[in-house]
């Protein structure tokens, strides 16, 4: 029986390979690419063709919803698994408005990758188990919370940020350096109590700095 092929994109070495692992672990499937940004995985599934593409979100260059949409243009049968440990609603939906097929948090278990997979496969949507009880008890944490003050330009910079923009892009688009963004992020990350891009996605979208 021929191998399910897929295409894995993740920045973090150390996820990639492991879930590079899990995956060659289970009977059935093969990972043709792992690529660690989101150009290279469109590269990779424009050349390969793989039965899936299994996206990270939060990714350099383009975002795992950039490279969704980027692909259902050249191909509509590839199925997408969104593989993410962004449980915010908004970000879901636009995962689906961009044609992923499915959305999986990263604290799955072994058998709910293989469900996932498995699921797209056979032309079906998945969304993880966890997604649902996550998303309500956000929702119920995030009761009466308050944004932080930020400067203009920190606002602007992490609205960019948040919608995906690299730092490069961010540069050319507000004709600062990247390394005057670089120093903005930072001083928002520490503003703000996060430690990585995808938790100043989060706060933005909580708190409707972008759609």
């Amino acid at each position: 029986m021929k191998n399910t092929r897929i295409v894995l994109a993740d920045d973090q070495l150390l996820i990639r390979a492991g879930i590079c692992a899990l995956i060659e672990a289970l009977p059935g499937y093969e990972v043709e690419a792992a690529c660690a940004d989101g150009n290279e995985a469109i590269a990779q599934i424009r050349r390969l063709r793989p039965d899936v593409a299994l996206l990270d979100i939060a990714m350099p260059g383009l975002s795992g919803i950039e490279v969704s949409r980027a692909v259902r243009q050249f191909d509509q049968k590839i199925r997408i698994l969104v593989l993410s440990s962004i449980d915010r609603a908004e970000i879901v939906n636009q995962a689906l408005s961009a044609g992923v097929d499915g959305y999986l948090l990263k604290d799955f278990i072994m058998s709910e990758l293989q469900e996932a997979i498995d699921a797209v496969v056979s032309g079906r949507s998945f969304l993880s188990k966890k997604l649902t009880d996550a998303l309500q008890q956000q929702e119920s944490n995030a009761d009466g919370a308050r944004p932080v003050n930020l400067t203009a330009r920190q606002t602007e910079i992490l609205r960019l940020v948040a919608s995906g923009k690299t730092t490069k892009e961010i540069a050319r688009e507000l004709g600062i350096s990247p390394k005057t963004v670089e120093f903005h992020r930072a001083g928002l990350m520490e503003r703000l109590g996060v430690h990585d891009v995808t938790a100043l996605t989060r706060y933005a979208i909580q708190f409707g700095m972008v759609s």
